[in-house]
Formats: structure tokens, sequence, C-alpha cells
């Protein structure tokens, strides 16, 4: 990758206004897959040193920095409190433990891999992202947003959850994408459903989802209803690491076994 020149903001005033210069100047986050989204930046603009590496507790909600690790964000109590530890466990299956602690969850968001294994659990969830100067938007607007934007992610807000997660990534090696990912939640009597790396991001699979809302008490039927529909909903796709039908096939058994797993806790 090239880089004319590397600069270090000290507030996002200055950040942006550096953004918004330039079309080529480019926001530095962990930087670990940068090159994926640019060959080349006038200016890569390094966020380190405006402090958006806390997480703090919102009382319903937690704040997450954008600035923090997959590793500090996997291993912080908050965090590992929501849903039976949906996220920890997701961000702990992402490479090594070398990689986590350069990653960061801003970087990950903002970037909206498809293959992104933060992405997936983050959907089962209720998520606002705080963009600075002035926007707040839900993780899913943001993932459905095309096209460039110079705002820039400082804040992510998850609502506190003490249900029932369940989260699968299926890969061929620890080191590799996943082939697909799964995530599943149930609070208070409702079950979320999503559904990544078909190889798209991160989607709600909205059918699957009212099949077994609707039910009072959701039936092994109905979850087999559920899975089907998961499958019918969605586009999938065929890639060097899985052909569409295996990833079919995977999605209608990862999520009838999530829905029976976190019914049954």
């Amino acid at each position: 990758m090239e880089v004319n020149r590397y600069y270090r903001p000290s507030t996002l005033e200055e950040a942006h206004q550096t953004l918004l210069q330039d079309p080529k100047n480019v926001l530095l986050g962990g930087g670990l897959w940068i090159k994926k989204s640019t060959p080349s930046a006038n200016v890569l603009v390094d966020l380190t040193a405006i402090g958006l590496n806390q997480i703090r507790d919102l009382g319903d909600r937690i704040e997450v920095g954008a600035m923090v690790t997959q590793r500090d964000f996997e291993l912080n109590p908050l965090v590992r409190d929501i849903d039976g530890g949906i996220l920890s466990g997701a961000v702990g299956q992402i490479m090594g433990v070398a990689f986590r602690q350069l990653a960061t969850i801003g970087g990950s968001i903002a970037g909206r891999f498809p293959f992104s294994d933060v992405l997936t659990p983050l959907s089962a969830l209720d998520v606002t992202l705080i963009f600075y100067p002035h926007k707040e938007i839900s993780l899913a607007e943001h993932l459905n947003f095309k096209g460039r934007s110079s705002d820039i992610l400082t804040h992510v807000i998850i609502k506190k959850a003490h249900g029932r997660g369940y989260f699968k990534k299926v890969k061929t090696t620890a080191m590799e994408f996943a082939i697909l990912n799964i995530a599943i939640t149930l609070d208070e009597g409702r079950y979320r459903i999503a559904i990544g790396s078909r190889p798209s991001a991160a989607s709600l699979a909205v059918g699957a989802m009212e099949i077994v809302n609707e039910a009072k008490k959701p039936s092994i039927s109905d979850f087999e209803r559920a899975s089907e529909k998961a499958v019918e909903e969605f586009l999938y796709a065929t890639t060097t690491f899985a052909g569409a039908d295996y990833r079919k096939a995977l999605a209608k058994a990862y999520v009838r076994r999530g829905l029976e797993e976190v019914s049954k806790r």
C-alpha cells in the first residue's frame, strides 16, 4: 500500500477536517485490513491519540470506543455478560491473540467486511453506532449504506441483554475466513437470527424470526420451518472457500441447532 503522508491528529475535529480535504485521505483503525479497502492513500489518518479506546458502563447499555482492540473487547466483563458471552466467544475465534491485540472493533464495523466475525453477533443484538460530527444510526442502517462517508465512527452502543446466545463460525482451519457465521439470541421471549459470511455481510433473517416469534412456544417443527426460511430469504454464493449449496445446508442445520440450543437452556 502506498501512503504519501501519515498524520496523527489529537482531536476528532482535526481528523474530520483532514478527511474532508481529499477523498484519498483514509482513516487508520487497527490497520490490518486497510489494504482490502484501498490500494493507496494520500494521508493516512491515525486515531490512536484521540482517546477512543475505552469501554464504559452506561447503565442499561455499554459504550465501546471505536479504537478498542478486539482483545480488550473480548476480555471485558461488561461484554462477557451480554447474552451468555456471545460477543466474547465470537471475537475470541478471530485469528490469534496477537492479531486481536491490534485489530479494532471500530475498524471491523466501519469496513463492513463481508467476512467479519464481529458483525454477525452484533447484528443479533440492539446496537447503535455514533459517528462524528453528528450522526447516530443503527448497525443495520450502516451495513445497508452504499457509498463512501467522511463521518468518523467514534462509539458503538450495545444494549445490555441477559438472555441466551448462540454463535457458530464454520471454517476450514482456525486461521481461515468463515464459510458461514450464525448468531442467535433469545431475550425477553424474542428471537433474533443473524447470518453472515454468505459471503455477504451479516443481516437479520427477518422471515425466519417471524416464524419463531409468532409462535407462543416454538416447537421443533417451528425451528425446522424457520431454518428453511433462513435459507430461502438470502442469496448464498459460491466462492473458493465453499459452494452455495454447501452454505445453504450449513445455514439450515445451524439455524435449527442454534434455535434449539437457546430455547432449552
